[in-house]
């Protein structure tokens, strides 16, 4: 087991490497849509409810409750099947805060209204995105279900809405999609294959529009999921993507000539 992890932790170190020789900043960006998110919503600070998410998850960091979690799905950071500490959850499985906060602010700048996230885990991300200034209608997808019932717990701590749906993404997904006219934002943040996410992309895409973004969760996490990002960006529907190392975000813009970004976001 040591040696698998040593592994995959230098297979994820030469990743991010190669990221990071190809990355670059606003000033080698020409298209004025980018260049406008890199201002406005990557190098922007600010974010709604950071004292009381900051204390949910200080909260959190120190919860060493055991839980079942059977369905994070492939490539999680922590193992399946087994009992497994809050904290460690936080600490593995959880979007980065700083990436999330990103998030919030693309919502309030995009003035997005609906969003399906596929992945609750503890309700950290979902409590941010819900607490964005647009109000957007929120709906999320979590496989475990002790998980879900935290995730649930902490929406309420912090007097949140959500609707969370328990079970897996193959069985919610078409149930989930149906609570939107249309959709504006999709996080995919959870069962890391290839095909799966590549199902969860065609899926989904049949609910957004010009301005939606679709937001794929750990895209160099290994071969097939890094396959996976290639196949999209190669989609005649996509325009744009962007490379953030540990997300991609693709738009389907269609007044916009097709580019691909790797942009340093940290």
């Amino acid at each position: 087991m040591r040696i698998r992890t040593y592994f995959r932790h230098m297979s994820i170190a030469k990743r991010y490497i190669a990221y990071r020789r190809r990355a670059i900043n606003r000033h080698g960006v020409h298209s004025p849509f980018v260049y406008d998110l890199i201002e406005n919503v990557f190098r922007k600070k600010h974010w709604e409810n950071k004292v009381a998410i900051k204390c949910l998850r200080k909260e959190l960091r120190k919860d060493y409750t055991g839980i079942e979690v059977d369905d994070l799905g492939a490539g999680s950071r922590v193992n399946n099947n087994r009992q497994i500490k809050v904290s460690k959850i936080l600490k593995v499985s959880t979007t980065p805060l700083h990436k999330s906060a990103m998030l919030q602010r693309l919502v309030d700048f995009m003035n997005y209204k609906s969003i399906l996230e596929l992945g609750t885990n503890l309700g950290v991300t979902t409590s941010v995105l819900a607490s964005a200034k647009a109000k957007p209608k929120l709906v999320s997808i979590e496989g475990a279900p002790e998980l879900a019932d935290l995730a649930v717990k902490n929406l309420e701590k912090l007097n949140l809405k959500a609707e969370i749906m328990v079970g897996s993404f193959e069985d919610t997904l078409d149930l989930a999609l149906g609570q939107f006219e249309k959709l504006d934002m999709a996080y995919i943040d959870g069962n890391h294959r290839r095909d799966a996410t590549l199902a969860y992309f065609d899926a989904i895409k049949e609910k957004m529009h010009n301005d939606s973004v679709l937001i794929i969760g750990d895209i160099h996490w290994s071969d097939g999921m890094e396959e996976a990002w290639e196949l999209v960006k190669a989609k005649p529907e996509v325009r744009v993507t962007i490379d953030l190392f540990d997300m991609g975000l693709v738009f389907f813009r269609k007044e916009m000539t097709p580019e691909h970004y790797t942009i340093y976001y940290s």
